[in-house]
């Protein structure tokens, strides 16, 4: 076929426009960030009675936005800090996210992003280095028979002729093997990292941390600590050592996760010792040390982990949870690293720890 035949098809994409459907208006520019720092969300909502921007740069109550004649309402809100901001529309009091902005995930929690910049560009932000791939894999867990998927990042440069060490970095409850790039962004943060000579060529492994099948919730799963581990060592594992250059040996595997994933990954870090020398939980949900049998391993080598890093904010409702565990790693002589700072149980604390911890991981 000729492209012009193709373009009468519709089945040629790039090279020629296809036109809007009839009567497709294109969403309002949303948010929209002015020259003097302040931003201005949109949205139409022709038959709404009253809509509103939720977050957390808005006071409580002070987020309603204005309707003009055509249905569209507004809202102009004062500078915004440099950073990465959650927010979420609220239409007739249903909460949605931005349908102008594309920059957000869909999950438990729908929100979406807005990206302030600073004067001098974060980890988080795209400055220019070179960048990795970021694959997804769909498998059937043969443990639990049930589809399931994890994403890959693997460093620019990567090459079958070589080896590579391994993260495997986990998410917190709620969230899924997207999160860590979509909203964590950490391909971004291993890429500039990497062109800072902060660290070495990795491989960075985002499974899905819960293990739920189609007829059952979230929540008839969230007691069965063994569900998520047999699926990780049984497919996640094998998968990525069948197809990536992974380096073998615990030196060059580390586990790290946040809040549910930071239990996961001391839970499991520190019950295979033989597996990965390297172990770090962002504001975790600790394991129940009282499971003798489980950390045995770990009390007769406190030596091991290489890496043991347990980072939590002095704000985050898990604080005295992660006291107690760094407290309990003391008494048994088990070496580790305390990183306390300030903060919450939020995600500019979990992008800032794993900036923080990466290059700490594979050294010599």
């Amino acid at each position: 076929m000729t492209t012009a035949q193709l373009a009468a098809a519709g089945l040629l994409f790039g090279a020629v426009a296809r036109p809007a459907p009839a009567g497709f208006e294109p969403p309002p520019k949303s948010p929209d960030v002015h020259d003097d720092g302040t931003v201005t969300f949109r949205v139409t909502a022709p038959d709404a009675t009253q809509v509103a921007l939720a977050a957390p740069f808005v006071e409580e109550g002070a987020g309603e936005m204005e309707r003009d004649a055509d249905g569209l309402w507004s809202i102009t809100v004062a500078p915004v800090p440099a950073g990465i901001h959650g927010y979420k529309l609220l239409v007739d009091g249903l909460s949605i996210v931005d349908p102008a902005n594309h920059d957000g995930r869909l999950g438990r929690w729908p929100e979406s992003f807005l990206l302030i910049r600073g004067e001098t560009p974060a980890a988080y932000e795209l400055q220019g280095a070179p960048q990795g791939v970021l694959h997804a894999h769909g498998y059937t867990s043969t443990a639990h028979d049930i589809p399931r998927r994890v994403h890959v990042y693997t460093p620019p440069g990567y090459s079958v002729d070589q080896t590579y060490p391994v993260v495997y970095l986990l998410h917190g409850y709620g969230d899924n093997d997207s999160s860590w790039s979509a909203v964590g962004r950490a391909h971004i943060i291993a890429d500039n990292l990497l062109a800072q000579g902060r660290i070495e060529p990795m491989i960075i492994v985002m499974p899905h941390g819960h293990v739920a099948p189609a007829d059952m919730t979230l929540d008839d799963w969230q007691g069965e600590r063994g569900a998520f581990e047999s699926d990780f060592t049984t497919d996640v594992m094998p998968l990525v050592e069948t197809n990536y250059s992974v380096r073998p040996g615990s030196d060059s595997a580390a586990i790290v996760g946040l809040s549910m994933g930071g239990g996961q990954s001391l839970s499991v870090g520190l019950s295979h010792l033989d597996m990965f020398g390297w172990i770090g939980a962002f504001s975790a949900g600790t394991p129940d040390v009282t499971d003798a049998e489980r950390f045995a391993d770990l009390l007769a080598q406190p030596d091991r982990p290489r890496l043991l890093w347990v980072g939590c904010g002095a704000d985050d409702f898990l604080f005295e949870r992660n006291q107690e565990f760094l407290a309990w790693l003391t008494e048994n002589g088990v070496a580790h690293t305390a990183h306390i700072t300030d903060g919450g149980h939020t995600w500019p604390i979990w992008r800032a720890y794993l900036e923080e911890s990466l290059p700490l991981v594979f050294r010599d």
